[in-house]
């Protein structure tokens, strides 16, 4: 991923860029946008990387809705806040559809703009 000038669009962009990935299941790339420090907070618990991408290969994505994006910018990291609603199944079980927050944080390093931190704070 390119380096963006407006704080505003990079998380948003790369966010969208990310469940875009996840969405279509191209999983190489999912693979490649997560840190291997990466971790993440669900209301069950945190996930390392290796947790997460298995978890994200048991959901099955339907319509997806994202709003409220907020991004700021320090050097090499981007936090980015927004509301996600999207109709999704993990191992058989339909998660509510109702907007939670999400938080990322995005750090640009060698391999470019990859994820270090999510917090979903969707019911699981």
């Amino acid at each position: 991923m390119s380096a963006m000038q407006d704080p505003q669009a990079d998380g948003e962009t790369l966010y969208r860029e990310f469940i875009g990935a996840v969405a279509v299941q191209d999983w190489a790339a999912v693979d490649a946008m997560l840190a291997d420090d990466f971790q993440s907070v669900h209301t069950d618990g945190a996930r390392d990387k290796a947790k997460e991408m298995a978890m994200l290969k048991a959901e099955d994505l339907g319509e997806i809705s994202l709003t409220d994006f907020t991004s700021t910018r320090g050097g090499d990291t981007i936090v980015a806040t927004h509301w996600l609603s999207v109709a999704e199944t993990i191992n058989g079980s339909r998660l509510s559809t109702k907007p939670a927050p999400r938080l990322t944080v995005w750090r640009q390093g060698a391999p470019g703009w990859q994820i270090i931190a999510i917090a979903n704070l969707n019911p699981a």
